[in-house]
């Protein structure tokens, strides 16, 4: 098939929906945007409504130029959702995110206990809280009552594709993040989804992210402006989508995604993957032999849209504090655990803090904090995970800011990247994902820019991180104790 017109990417974030316009050469022609709510419940609960992906949708194309020019459409999103949804694409319950924590430790431990013994050795991954086969064998907490006919998914993009073209598919990405998949064989575990209690035919089915999901139903299309009929390619999730877009999708490259949340990845074959690892292990979306290993955070964005939030300011004019705000010894430390965290380490009750406040501290040597933190915390996990010790190639749209990248540049004491239009690189590893399948002819990316550390404040810098690490020691501990 080549395509000889426009392809559309879809990016449905935890926090946006974010629609890119490209052309047949992986032009840029134009972006839109719609923002997506999540409920915080007292139970520890986090939720969305898959309606509002659909809405999102239809609005961020509302106003998208040249709709009747796009061939073909292809998509991205959140990963690691329990979504339950009828047959005509309706949600039965909300929509369970990753970072939903219904479920205590002592929960998890006893679903744990039930859990066959080479479960990791099968899925490619130890048991995690977030794994998507604990809230199955909890359905009650979170999908009560459900009708005879329901349908799983796991991925954002997958409820929509589910609407889109009226087939049930799902990447193998996004399959390994449930608990539910057999990493070596790429299918669902009979056996797991035996102790999950769960019927293989209420499951999507896995397809490589460049397999074509279905034609756009008729009415889907007249409720988004585009031709009836274009192909709908299946995509992969966020994690996948950013590692393509990073241009480390072949092995031995690494990278970090700084959105809401972010990780540090890089592919491996899956020889040297050899999983598991002490951190999270995906299947590549396209090629069996490959692995992502990842190292996810759950705080990177989020935080300075906290800092936002509590001081009234806007994330520009803090980023503006923080340019002009003393840097002194004295400045602030702050542990970005604004939602407990899952690596380097898996703490459900250590919570963020600033340290070594006084009366001087304004809103610009919080925010400075606040950078420097993420930054610690970008560190350690490339420190803990054991990455290719490449240059690094940084992504998201919480990398945007000129003190963000020489904050990081500085922390990390090595080379950082940043491409152009960061916040896009998403959907642009999405187009990649399909570029041969759909015969398209992307030109060559070109080398981002480079920006080398700041080598004249290393020794504070470095004196600086060995508190932050027994900070953080120190506040998951706390937690412990206060519990």
């Amino acid at each position: 098939m080549v395509l000889s017109r426009a392809v559309l990417a879809i990016d449905i974030g935890s926090s946006a929906l974010k629609a890119v316009l490209f052309s047949q050469d992986g032009a840029m022609l134009a972006t839109r945007s719609a923002a997506i709510s999540t409920a915080s419940g007292s139970d520890r609960s986090q939720t969305q409504n898959p309606a509002d992906w659909w809405a999102a949708l239809v609005s961020a194309l509302a106003d998208m130029p040249h709709r009747q020019d796009v061939a073909a459409l292809v998509f991205t999103g959140s990963m690691q959702n329990l979504i339950v949804l009828s047959p005509e694409s309706e949600a039965l319950a909300p929509a369970a995110l990753y970072s939903d924590r219904r479920l205590d430790e002592d929960e998890i431990a006893a679903l744990e206990a039930r859990l066959p013994g080479d479960y990791a050795k099968r899925v490619g991954n130890r048991p995690d809280p977030a794994h998507t086969i604990f809230k199955l064998m909890q359905l009650d907490r979170f999908a009560p009552d459900l009708p005879g006919e329901h349908r799983f998914f796991f991925g954002a993009k997958d409820a929509v594709t589910f609407r889109l073209t009226g087939r049930a598919a799902i990447d193998p990405t996004v399959a390994s993040t449930t608990g539910l998949m057999h990493i070596a064989e790429r299918c669902w575990d009979a056996e797991l989804l035996a102790t999950a209690g769960i019927e293989a035919s209420r499951l999507p089915e896995i397809l490589p992210a460049d397999e074509i999901v279905g034609p756009l139903r008729a009415e889907a299309a007249a409720a988004l402006g585009l031709v009836a009929g274009i192909p709908v390619f299946n995509g992969a999730g966020d994690a996948a989508a950013a590692t393509w877009g990073a241009a480390a999708d072949e092995p031995g490259r690494a990278y970090a995604y700084l959105g809401t949340t972010g990780w540090v990845a890089a592919t491996l074959t899956m020889q040297d993957a050899a999983p598991p690892r002490d951190i999270y292990t995906l299947a590549d979306p396209v090629h069996p032999d490959r692995a992502i290993i990842i190292s996810p955070f759950l705080t990177a964005g989020a935080a300075m849209d906290w800092l936002a939030e509590i001081t009234g300011d806007n994330v520009e004019a803090l980023l503006e504090a923080a340019a002009t705000a003393d840097n002194a010894r004295a400045a602030p430390l702050f542990l970005p655990y604004l939602s407990g965290e899952r690596a380097p380490f898996e703490d459900q009750r250590v919570r963020g803090a600033f340290l070594g406040l006084d009366r001087t501290h304004g809103k610009g040597a919080m925010a400075r904090a606040v950078l420097e933190g993420v930054a610690f915390a970008i560190r350690h996990n490339l420190e803990t995970a054991g990455l290719p010790p490449s240059p690094l190639t940084v992504i998201g749209g919480a990398a945007r800011d000129a003190l963000q990248r020489r904050t990081l540049a500085g922390v990390l004491k090595r080379e950082i990247a940043f491409p152009d239009a960061s916040q896009e690189m998403t959907a642009l590893g999405a187009l990649r994902m399909i570029a041969a399948k759909a015969g398209l002819s992307l030109a060559a990316m070109d080398a981002p820019p480079v920006l080398a550390p700041d080598k004249t404040n290393t020794e504070r810098c470095d004196s600086r991180y060995e508190a932050y690490l027994a900070a953080s020691r120190f506040a998951r501990e706390q937690a412990r104790l206060l519990t």
